[in-house]
């Protein structure tokens, strides 16, 4: 046996049913009176873990938009730099074509995900495009020199159509091999 249960069996008088001494409950709910139990609730902590991680997914959803619209600004920036004092006629079309081209790296973009070849055809058509980019801005160049010269802008039309035709080709040729 040990000291508890000795404990009660000696003093098993104590322990019976009676009241409590007098002014027991007055001065049990001045206590609770004088105990400042604050209202507010607490949020557990794993719902600041949830908000913590929203946030951050909100901010780096963010940010990439962000970043994607400024780059894409930026380029436009620069296309439109290149191109001042050129008439509107040549805007366009390097416009168009610069669009079209756009869509077309996209397309290609995705197809070489999907082949085996991809990241080679890839690689060697922005090889040519780079090419004929670095063609199209020489020709820009000339053609702020001289813009009435008919020749330059021949030529500058016939980069935008090659680099064109160069996409559309590497396109149909994917399409036909099927990535095989």
């Amino acid at each position: 046996m040990n000291d508890l249960d000795k404990f009660i069996r000696d003093h098993a008088g104590m322990f019976d049913d009676k009241e409590p001494a007098e002014g027991h409950f007055e001065r049990f709910e001045e206590r609770l009176e004088n105990l400042h139990v604050s209202e507010t609730r607490t949020m557990p902590i794993r719902l600041w873990m949830k908000i913590a991680a929203g946030i951050v997914i909100l901010m780096t959803a963010g940010l990439t938009i962000f970043e994607l619209a400024t780059h894409d600004f930026s380029e436009r920036t620069k296309l439109q730099q290149a191109t001042i004092g050129l008439s509107d006629e040549i805007l366009e079309v390097l416009s168009v074509y610069g669009q079209r081209a756009d869509e077309q790296m996209i397309e290609l973009n995705k197809m070489a995900q999907n082949c085996s070849n991809g990241p080679g055809m890839l690689k060697i058509t922005q090889t040519e495009v780079d090419q004929l980019n670095r063609n199209m801005d020489e020709l820009v160049s000339s053609l702020k020199e001289n813009p009435s010269n008919s020749r330059v802008q021949t030529a500058l039309i016939q980069n935008c159509k090659a680099k064109e035709s160069l996409l559309n080709d590497v396109i149909l040729q994917e399409k036909i091999k099927k990535c095989n």
